[in-house]
């Protein structure tokens, strides 16, 4: 992170770490989804997160990074895969095999 992050961000990566069901890009914006419902709005971009969140998050599309530990079922044909919140994501064709590939690790 280039600035100095402020505390509520702070306290959501270091005490939420567990708890976050996927990041979505909203233009310059993150929205993280909480397991308890909540959702929180951030002012650094996906790609700054990217780096911070290691494994089980994995990005995949360009606009979401996901926790595999929330992981229900993927679906090969539509290249979607279900998270246990009911939301359905779609993985982008080229990083399709990264995610297969993260997924087998998990499990």
């Amino acid at each position: 992170m280039k600035n100095k992050p402020s505390k509520k961000h702070s306290f959501l990566l270091q005490n939420t770490h567990n708890q976050i069901i996927r990041l979505v890009a909203q233009e310059n914006y993150t929205v993280f989804y909480l397991d308890d419902g909540k959702t929180q709005l951030m002012s650094y971009s996906l790609k700054n997160y990217q780096n911070h969140f290691n494994h089980p998050f994995v990005r995949v599309s360009k606009s979401c990074i996901i926790n595999l530990s929330y992981f229900l079922n993927i679906c090969s044909e539509n290249k979607t895969i279900q998270l246990k919140d009911g939301s359905e994501i779609r993985i982008s064709r080229r990083r399709f095999e990264e995610v297969l590939k993260n997924i087998s690790i998990h499990n």
